[in-house]
């Protein structure tokens, strides 16, 4: 390899090190457990000297992820999921500029759903469906917004 090339190679090693280093996430403990482990924690980058806040994470004092999802402009924005102690999910869904936006689901902790619907602008709408823990629905609501 000529002198040349190996400069151009560590050239362009040195600036994607760089780029990884200025855009690196770092975690920022919010809030914690009466044990002191971690409880609500932020996950942001420094952009133009600032923190931009990029995602948001709680805890359960033994550990487990409980709550995790995308933050974007200060504000919930994407799919934000919920979890039992065991790592199952016990819920999904989407928020639009920190509001409850498109499908919702709960689930029981056998992985079968206990209800599903909608919201828009954060507020309940449509059909709601509810079942039973062995999978079988018994109720339907209908949460029309007028």
């Amino acid at each position: 390899m000529t002198l040349m090339k190996r400069l151009t190679f560590i050239a362009i090693m040195l600036s994607a090190l760089i780029s990884c280093t200025k855009n690196e996430i770092k975690e920022e403990i919010i809030s914690r457990h009466e044990d002191g482990s971690r409880k609500e924690t932020f996950c942001y980058q420094i952009k133009d000297g600032e923190k931009v806040y990029v995602r948001e994470t709680w805890y359960y004092m033994e550990g487990m992820k409980h709550l995790d999802g995308p933050i974007e402009n200060g504000k919930r924005n994407g799919k934000f999921e919920t979890y039992y102690k065991s790592g199952r999910l016990l819920s999904s869904g989407e928020f639009v500029d920190g509001a409850r936006e498109g499908e919702a689901a709960v689930y029981y902790e056998n992985g079968n759903i206990h209800y599903e619907g909608n919201y828009k602008n954060g507020k309940e709408c449509g059909v709601w469906k509810f079942y039973h823990e062995d999978g079988k629905l018994y109720k339907e609501v209908n949460r029309d917004l007028r």
